[in-house]
């Protein structure tokens, strides 16, 4: 519930769903647990490179991510 607070708050945050954390893993960005300060400080790296590279908010990276992965249904009847 964390970033949802922040965000919530005005605070620019990525927040780690299950396909935004899927795609982590699947690029290999972190290999531990979703947890582990070692992972956690590997995450928080890679968005920050993808932030600077881009111009982009860490909103907007991690939602770019979470639309790209998954099944996805928004603004879709099912």
């Amino acid at each position: 519930t964390g970033p949802y607070a922040l965000r919530a708050i005005g605070k620019d945050t990525f927040i780690l769903s299950e396909d935004v954390e899927a795609y982590l893993r699947a690029t290999r960005v972190f290999d531990g647990g979703i947890t582990s300060k070692r992972s956690l400080v590997q995450i928080q790296q890679q968005f920050n490179v993808w932030q600077q590279e881009s111009g982009r908010s860490l909103q907007q990276i991690s939602q770019i991510i979470a639309l790209s992965v998954g099944e996805n249904f928004v603004g879709m009847a099912r």
